[in-house]
């Protein structure tokens, strides 16, 4: 399968792929796909889902977060927000195909980098109050900007670099929406069955509920529900 897109449209100083010449790469080979606006539940903010259909199963991506566009010289926010709608279509839809640009005079898309550790060591951040400072030293230095990036900036190679610094495996839009639906379902049996809270949490040795995993939630929901 051809690997490579040109870079045909010029934008201020920079050449940029059109989302037609995406299509046409996925007409070419056999590749279908649609997409559509969803706010996730854990931030409230919207993101571009892609979903690749391949065979008879339905592949989900979450791609970037829709941000207010400011054009040059525009001023209508019809116009600014469906800039940033193609802008965030065009990229997400490289994303789920694991396609990724490479710089302005690259003039073509590559297949996307896995990150590894060196990257991770070596990832910076080129923006905000930190910029210049790697990755390793906000986590160091600021984990709650940390974790305000990793909610509604980074890319999948942020969060794998992230991850290959901290050790820690961060959940997935699945599962943190799973947490949510199981936190909130714990929360309603120990009102119904009038649970010993208290006890619950020293059972499992947290805090509150947020510290209990996927399935200390899952046993103790199990555990109530017998009592009703």
């Amino acid at each position: 399968m051809k690997s490579t897109i040109a870079k045909k449209t010029e934008g201020y100083g920079y050449k940029y792929t059109e989302l037609a010449d995406i299509n046409k790469y996925c007409e070419d080979n056999g590749i279908r796909y649609y997409q559509e606006v969803e706010t996730s539940e854990i931030n409230q903010k919207d993101y571009i889902i892609t979903y690749i259909e391949k065979g008879d199963k339905v592949e989900k991506h979450r791609g970037c977060q829709i941000v207010e566009a400011v054009l040059q010289g525009i001023k209508n926010p019809v116009q600014e927000y469906g800039s940033s709608l193609t802008y965030c279509r065009r990229y997400s839809l490289l994303m789920a195909l694991g396609l990724a640009t490479e710089d302005d005079d690259g003039a073509s898309l590559t297949v996307k980098k896995e990150a590894t550790k060196e990257d991770a060591d070596k990832w910076s951040f080129t923006f905000g109050k930190y910029k210049g400072k790697t990755m390793n030293e906000v986590i160091q230095e600021d984990s709650n900007y940390m974790k305000w990036f990793l909610d509604t900036k980074a890319s999948e190679y942020d969060i794998k670099c992230y991850e290959l610094l901290t050790g820690e495996k961060l959940p997935t839009e699945e599962e943190s929406k799973q947490r949510l639906e199981l936190m909130a379902k714990l929360n309603e049996l120990v009102e119904e069955t009038e649970c010993d809270y208290e006890a619950l949490k020293r059972h499992y040795k947290v805090s509150s509920n947020n510290e209990m995993t996927i399935a200390q939630l899952q046993e103790a929901i199990s555990t109530l529900e017998k009592r009703l």
